[in-house]
């Protein structure tokens, strides 16, 4: 279901949108869904990316075999 929104901008910028519309060959309100689709998308994905980023600190990566002792670690 979509809802009706009433948002406020100076005419300058609706001029530029309703160009970049027509290029796009869209509706204003159309081409605008868009763009705040794709933004909202963009943050789900950063915040996507962080958590995994989380998890893999948070974790560690298995490289395999065991871990290095202390010794082994820094020996030369």
């Amino acid at each position: 279901m979509t809802k009706n929104v009433t948002i406020r901008m100076d005419e300058e910028l609706l001029r530029k949108i309703r160009h970049r519309a027509v290029d796009e060959d869209m509706s204003t309100s159309r081409w605008i869904v868009k763009v705040v689709s794709e933004a909202a998308g963009i943050e789900r994905g950063e915040e996507a990316a962080r958590q995994r980023a989380l998890h893999r600190l948070n974790n560690g990566f298995h490289l395999g075999g065991r871990a290095l002792t202390r010794e082994e670690a820094h020996a030369r």
